[in-house]
């Protein structure tokens, strides 16, 4: 059974969020801490947002699993504007020359 968060300074929300456009999508920058050999780290990761829809049936909002084709633009451009993000604010703790090799794994 999950317990309940009492404490709302430890959600953890997303550094940055684009969107959401129709339909839903959107995508979110989080930074998580990792330990490493040389200590801990901060690194980014990026979510996708799921297509939106109600089910016709129950009428209750349902996530696909899948894109239109007339969603990729939203999509794109989200990716685009998390990339830019990502590439030109540094992480707190890091300097700004900061090796970007991490971006490409």
């Amino acid at each position: 059974m999950a317990k309940n968060r009492t404490d709302n300074s430890q959600v953890h929300k997303p550094e940055k969020k684009i969107g959401p456009y129709p339909g839903g999508i959107g995508v979110a920058v989080w930074v998580n801490t990792v330990d490493t050999d040389n200590g801990p780290r901060k690194i980014r990761s990026i979510t996708i947002s799921p297509r939106r829809y109600r089910d016709s049936e129950t009428g209750e909002w349902r996530d696909a699993p899948s894109f239109r084709p007339g969603d990729l633009p939203a999509l794109i451009f989200a990716l685009q504007k998390a990339q830019e993000f990502v590439f030109t604010s540094p992480l707190s703790g890091h300097d700004e020359d900061h090796d970007q090799s991490e971006y490409f794994q």
